[in-house]
């Protein structure tokens, strides 16, 4: 029997609950003061309904706190750009932030945060998330403070921490798997998290050693996209484990790895299902989680932390281990089984054929339209080599010589018609993979790869890649591509505003510097930062600058 365990506890508040960038520490006392008169703020507020998006993870704790306090309801988008800022409002939904004070409260005389151990309360507390839109649009999936109080209380009893671990995290809390590795389990056992998200493996080894001069210890919250980065040359330092969710954990990483790496299988639908520990083992289900496989081999689960009621069907196909403790291994997705011309195909073998050709180290295959009519496309990764071949071989003459070798593992209808070859496979924040923008590559290319993007210092990085399909390319120039000035300026105006609802058209310019070139498949980092109304921006690749300076923008409502 999994004992009980509340948000708000009968614990030392003066226990510390968050460490800045800075090293300062904020209190359970200092949390729980701020989230009441927030509360008592947001109470006034007429709307009922109320998006939530917040880069620091101790401002958004405390707000989501302190609006289902005030007995508002939640919604965590998955973004927070223009188009959905004008929806939202279309539909009275504004994003919540911090309030001015009006009064101030004694939190030991104060009763709303008893509120927190009644389940009357917790089974009416509702937030919405979205799921990742890995698979198609993003969907709505409503969860209660209770549903995640049982979710934690899973975790809590699932992995032991020592008391003076703090969480760090590289993945975003505004997902389910951020917010409740990071935050909600630390608030529910009495331990603390480390405010900043991380970006880099160089960024997490530093805040270790910080935490280490302090002499406390850590576990490490990240996904599959920043751990296949990591390499034996950064050890981890007092770090107890490592979480991976996401997505699935390529094998041989775990060797690059000094510390146990935990894989948790989940979604925003079912929340978390199950964990393993070694590369292709079985999955052991979480002590509150059931387990049903049909005959079909289809995996449903059910549990009293899922978004829904009853047996939930995932979407994938598993087979039995161990039926008693219940452990399974996954055999793949069933929606990656397509028909084309009549014939039943799966996209996972297809990719295990591609896989194993010595120019290619991932690959994704997917079913696209095209002129009426549905073919195969691929997005792969090359190694060094092969990516040499493809530039002095032209792509044309690079995908036959994959046709060819694939010809004899693949029956031809199996084979991709249409390739896209890029450094890794494009991520969204969420480190799963947007079914729509992969596709969106084989359509007219506007616009360089998006690989990955994340938040750094009130800073927005992306890094990208210009393949040649890019419509820039053309005509500039036929022997020896480059990607024009004027296209850069195009592509950054977008991307600025797409982070800052704000902003409306781009009327100037400062400081324009164009200095290095950037040619077929180069991958390069951009940079963006935002003083009041002027967007600066830097890109560099290999350390070195190849354009900078800022854009001027009109703002709305100014």
């Amino acid at each position: 029997m999994i004992a009980p365990i509340y948000f708000y506890n009968d614990c030392n508040l003066a226990q510390t609950f968050c460490i800045t960038s800075e090293q300062y520490t904020i209190s359970y006392a200092q949390f729980w003061q701020d989230v009441v008169e927030q509360s008592v703020e947001i109470e006034n507020l007429q709307q009922d309904t109320w998006a939530l998006w917040e880069q620091d993870s101790y401002e958004f704790i405390v707000l989501l706190f302190a609006a289902l306090l005030a007995k508002k309801r939640i919604i965590l988008p998955p973004n927070r750009v223009r188009d959905l800022e004008q929806k939202f409002a279309q539909q009275d939904i504004h994003f919540l932030g911090r309030q001015s004070l009006t009064t101030s409260l004694d939190l030991a005389t104060d009763s709303r945060l008893g509120w927190l151990r009644h389940d009357e309360f917790l089974n009416h507390a509702e937030i919405i998330f979205f799921t990742s839109g890995s698979t198609g649009e993003p969907k709505k999936i409503e969860r209660t403070l209770k549903q995640l109080l049982n979710e934690v209380t899973g975790l809590a009893a699932s992995f032991k921490f020592d008391d003076h671990h703090v969480a760090i995290a590289t993945v975003s809390h505004q997902h389910i798997y951020g917010l409740l590795f990071k935050l909600l389990l630390p608030l529910a056992t009495h331990h603390c998290f480390y405010n900043p998200q991380l970006a880099f493996p160089e960024d997490v080894i530093q805040v270790q050693q910080r935490l280490a001069q302090s002499s406390l210890g850590n576990y490490l919250v990240s996904s599959p996209a920043l751990l296949k980065r990591w390499t034996q040359e950064l050890p981890l330092q007092q770090c107890e484990v490592v979480f991976s969710s996401g997505g699935k954990l390529d094998s041989g990483i775990r060797i690059h790895v000094n510390v146990p790496i935990t894989e948790v299988l989940g979604s925003s639908e079912t929340g978390g299902i199950a964990h393993r520990r070694e590369d292709d083992a079985a999955w052991t289900a979480f002590n509150n989680v059931q387990i049903q496989i049909s005959e079909t081999t289809e995996l449903m689960v059910q549990s009293n932390h899922a978004g829904e009621l009853g047996w939930i069907i995932t979407g994938d196909a598993a087979q039995w281990v161990d039926i008693t403790h219940k452990q399974f291994k996954l055999l793949g997705r069933l929606d990656r089984i397509v028909k084309l011309e009549e014939k039943r195909l799966s996209l996972d073998a297809i990719e295990q054929n591609i896989n194993l050709l010595a120019e290619v180290e991932q690959s994704h295959t997917l079913l696209l339209d095209h002129q009426n009519r549905q073919i195969l496309g691929c997005i792969a990764v090359l190694t060094t080599q092969a990516q040499q071949q493809l530039i002095s071989m032209g792509k044309a003459a690079f995908v036959k010589q994959l046709k060819q070798q694939l010809q004899f593992q693949l029956e031809a209808i199996a084979i991709p018609r249409q390739w896209r070859f890029l450094s890794q496979i494009p991520q969204n924040a969420q480190s799963k993979r947007d079914k729509n923008y992969l596709k969106a590559l084989f359509a007219v290319m506007l616009a360089p790869v998006i690989l990955s993007q994340w938040q750094e210092h009130d800073s927005e990085y992306f890094r990208l890649e210009f393949p040649p399909e890019l419509e820039c390319f053309k005509g500039h120039f036929p022997t020896q591509p480059i990607y024009p000035g004027v296209g850069q300026i195009s592509f950054i105006q977008q991307f600025a505003k797409n982070i800052w609802a704000d902003l409306a058209w781009c009327q100037g310019f400062e400081q324009l510097k164009f200095q290095n070139l950037i040619r077929l498949y180069t991958v390069v980092q951009l940079k963006l930062s935002r003083k009041q109304h002027k967007i600066s921006f830097e890109m560099t690749a290999d350390q070195q600058v190849l354009a900078s300076g800022r854009l001027l923008f009109a703002v709305e409502g100014v």
